[in-house]
């Protein structure tokens, strides 16, 4: 064999070489191997039935560790390409996932209980969003109002951002706790960013406000909570979360997983107010920095508590919103990882 012959093979086997290590040193977006490994998630990034997927989303306080970890690429490390596709509510959540315009979605579990129950859709649950705290739902006046303890509340005009949703559960429950007939309220539906406006104007005496909405009608106009809905019976409850169908979650188990661990990754982290107020600036609406720095949080669960959720569906149906009693342990997928 001549020098050259060999020398050609050599370079040849060598190119060869360094192409096995490129394509198998990098990520399915560029990212490195360390940081794939670093994760847990360049193993798996291999072998995920479906590397770019769409998330419905919607941009409230709720989902704040979705975009931290687009932000902070933990969904890229995780061999994830994310794509959000703006969606106005909950209902939106159960068409969009039925009409694949996304493969995963937030969501309130109003919206998703409801669906399941009446045989709308079959939907499995990978992750829970959000749940209340002290003081970030509540019902508010305008200063001055002569509504000043919840008795005042019977018979009054409150706003609600849909009828049936979790705000009138909420209202009601809190309403029923402290012994208030609500069987005369009338129940107006504004969305929660026209609440501080009609209030204000005074077209409702009272409205059911979730956060930012209750910082800016305070810092806007002096309005007042005279019943914060989610103490006592309603306390750390389970607001909204992320889902998926069943179809999907069956063909695509790995990427469903992959998803959860980078998404968990951010709700650990935002348990730190700091970072959660950081990012909310960049994707919710009517938040600035100084607004971000005075909201009453809730908190991000690092994991799937069924007892916990259950609360949600049992609470619909002792309000008559289920066609059926539900069992939320059916809804959940299978071998979900928590939090590390």
């Amino acid at each position: 064999m001549s020098r050259s012959t060999s020398g050609r093979k050599v370079r040849a086997l060598l190119a060869a070489l360094s192409l096995l290590l490129v394509a198998s040193g990098c990520g399915l977006l560029g990212g490195d191997s360390g940081s794939g490994a670093a994760d847990g998630g360049g193993a798996e990034g291999a072998g995920l039935e479906k590397a770019r997927i769409k998330i419905g989303a919607m941009p409230i306080i709720d989902f704040a560790p979705l975009h931290m970890a687009i932000q902070k690429g933990y969904f890229r490390e995780a061999g994830l390409e994310i794509e959000t596709v703006g969606i106005p509510g909950g209902a939106t959540s159960v068409t969009g996932l039925l009409g694949a315009s996304f493969d995963i979605s937030v969501g309130n579990w109003m919206s998703f209980f409801e669906a399941q129950s009446k045989g709308v859709a079959d939907l499995k649950l990978i992750a829970d969003g959000y749940q209340t705290r002290p003081n970030n739902f509540v019902i508010a006046v305008p200063q001055g109002s002569s509504i000043t303890t919840p008795q005042d509340l019977a018979g009054k005009r409150i706003a609600v951002t849909v009828r049936g949703a979790i705000a009138e559960l909420l209202a009601k429950a809190s309403m029923d706790a402290h012994s208030v007939n609500h069987g005369g309220v009338s129940w107006v539906e504004i969305p929660f960013p026209s609440m501080p406006a009609a209030l204000k104007a005074k077209q409702v005496d009272a409205a059911v406000m979730v956060e930012p909405f209750i910082t800016q009608a305070e810092r806007n106009f002096g309005a007042i909570p005279v019943l914060d809905v989610a103490q006592g019976a309603t306390g750390d409850f389970p607001i909204s979360g992320y889902a998926t169908t069943a179809a999907f979650a069956k063909d695509n188990p790995k990427t469903v997983r992959a998803f959860r661990r980078a998404l968990m990754r951010a709700q650990k982290e935002a348990g730190d107010r700091g970072k959660v107020e950081q990012v909310l600036p960049s994707y919710a609406k009517g938040i600035d920095q100084v607004t971000a720095s005075l909201v009453h949080l809730g908190a991000f669960p690092t994991r799937l508590d069924v007892v916990r959720i259950q609360r949600v569906a049992d609470l619909m149906a002792v309000h008559d919103l289920l066609p059926k009693p539900l069992k939320v342990d059916t809804m959940v997928m299978e071998n979900l990882p928590d939090a590390d």
